[in-house]
């Protein structure tokens, strides 16, 4: 699984590393209240994987940043990236990527969603 070879990835513009852990993976499968995504947008994040990369790679800079907020659920001050960058060759996909950091830790991946509205079929 692609997921579990990234480890951390190198992001200039907050000159740190983002690091891939088990929380990102499991929000990828679970939202904010921990309950199961439907089947689909599941796949829908996992499809999104390989263009996570990319995007923390080349974004030219934070669309937005949410500085130590707390949270009672953690117990700590939190904050809050998010990237937008349009990346993929011949279709190319503008992506926002979540990036969080709890307490002192590590700025962790969070989320990543298609920033194009989806048409309803």
């Amino acid at each position: 699984m692609i997921y579990k070879t990234v480890g951390k990835v190198y992001r200039p513009i907050l000159k740190e590393y983002v690091t891939f852990n088990s929380k990102g993976f499991y929000h990828l499968r679970y939202d904010t209240h921990e309950k199961a995504r439907r089947v689909k947008e599941q796949i829908y994040k996992f499809n999104l994987l390989p263009l996570i990369i990319p995007a923390i790679k080349n974004a030219k800079n934070v669309f937005d940043y949410k500085k130590e907020q707390y949270s009672k659920l953690l117990g700590k001050y939190y904050e809050i990236w998010e990237l937008r960058e349009t990346v993929g060759g011949k279709n190319p996909t503008s992506l926002s990527v979540i990036l969080r950091r709890i307490g002192n830790g590590n700025i962790t991946f969070l989320s990543v969603y298609d920033r194009k509205p989806k048409m309803k079929k």
